[in-house]
């Protein structure tokens, strides 16, 4: 802050008249000093104060560049950006937190919701956690959804996997579980590090009903309905014509067409232990 330039009153000569025209004078000089300097009062001028009182101080175009303050009442606080990574937002109890790119909500002891972005992975989160903090429900922005309880629904437009959690079906260690795609339903076991398909339902573009029992004994490939089956799978399909089953690689098939007709196609035929074919073939014979 300036110095004051008005030197000190004069001394009085004892002439009434004179002494009081020099008084105010110099009056007349001090307060006009003085309205300049609080007329242009600012950061540059002003260094140390033992207390301001701000209620006649015209803030409207203020600018501070660092301000130390022991208490501040916010209910009337307005700002345009709050950078979370410099301060943290908490309710009275700690029930509410914002900080950097994250809000948590909690209870007395446990965090029960979170929200985060992580700027490194580009990752962001959803998590519900129980009264134990446990995760209940996650859902991430890269499609990832993981619910540790039930899930009702109406609708379900996505491929969908049920009777084992994701991190042991990546594994190939989630037992027997179902897996619901554009292809159908099939029924899998992992065992060994080995997932095998034992139980298909599907629907053929052409309108063919599919399923298919066991995932076959490894040998030879057949795709039935886009799916790959090695032999030894069971076979039933049902079409507009007929409804047949069999073995996958065998040459036994077992049909019954619309029109009422039975074919039995292989190269025997055994009823009750009786092969049927070789008993008319000996029986032309003797015609």
């Amino acid at each position: 802050m300036p110095n004051l330039t008005t030197p000190i009153p004069p001394k009085l000569t004892g002439a009434a008249g004179d002494d009081i025209k020099a008084i105010k004078k110099w009056g007349t000089a001090l307060i006009d000093e003085l309205s300049y300097i609080f007329n242009n009062l600012d950061a540059g001028n002003v260094s140390e104060a033992a207390s301001v009182k701000a209620e006649n101080i015209d803030t409207s175009n203020a600018k501070i560049q660092n301000a130390q303050i022991g208490n501040l009442t916010a209910d009337k606080l307005r700002t345009g950006q709050l950078n979370t990574n410099l301060v943290t937002v908490e309710s009275d109890f700690g029930n509410l937190s914002m900080s950097g790119s994250s809000i948590i909500i909690s209870d007395n002891k446990e965090e029960r919701f979170k929200v985060e972005y992580d700027p490194d992975t580009g990752l962001f989160s959803f998590v519900i956690n129980n009264s134990e903090g446990n995760p209940t429900v996650y859902i991430n922005s890269f499609g990832n959804a993981v619910f540790s309880g039930r899930v009702d629904s109406s609708e379900i437009f996505s491929s969908t996997i049920v009777g084992t959690d994701s991190v042991s079906y990546l594994q190939k260690n989630g037992g027997v579980f179902a897996e619901m795609d554009t292809k159908g339903i099939k029924i899998l076991q992992d065992k060994n590090q080995k997932r095998l398909q034992k139980l298909g339902m599907s629907v053929g573009d052409d309108g063919t009903a599919y399923i298919v029992l066991g995932s076959g004994d490894g040998s030879g490939e057949v795709t039935i309905n886009g799916v790959k089956y090695s032999n030894g799978s069971f076979v039933i399909q049902k079409n507009s014509t007929y409804s047949s089953f069999g073995t996958v690689g065998g040459s036994t098939v077992l049909s019954f067409m619309d029109d009422g007709d039975l074919w039995i196609r292989g190269d025997r035929v055994l009823i009750n232990g009786r092969d049927v074919l070789k008993e008319i073939d000996e029986i032309k014979k003797q015609i």
